[in-house]
């Protein structure tokens, strides 16, 4: 069973730049630890949610926003 896209447009813009900034804090910016790692996941899921298109925030919560085709 695939994720069917369900956002678009901007909000999908905003997962992927959320998601990328996220990662590079990870790298570059995080205390070398075991929050490091925590900060490359959280920002690694958002980009890969980005670029599918899905959100299971938007699956669970009905936005009133626009939906992918």
């Amino acid at each position: 069973m695939s994720a069917e896209p369900n956002i678009a447009g901007i909000a999908r813009l905003l997962y992927i730049a959320a998601g990328a900034a996220i990662a590079s804090w990870g790298l570059w910016g995080a205390d070398p630890a075991w929050t490091q790692w925590t900060w490359l996941a959280i920002g690694g899921m958002l980009l890969v949610l980005g670029l599918i298109g899905y959100s299971p925030v938007h699956a669970f919560i009905p936005i009133k926003a626009p939906k992918a085709d």
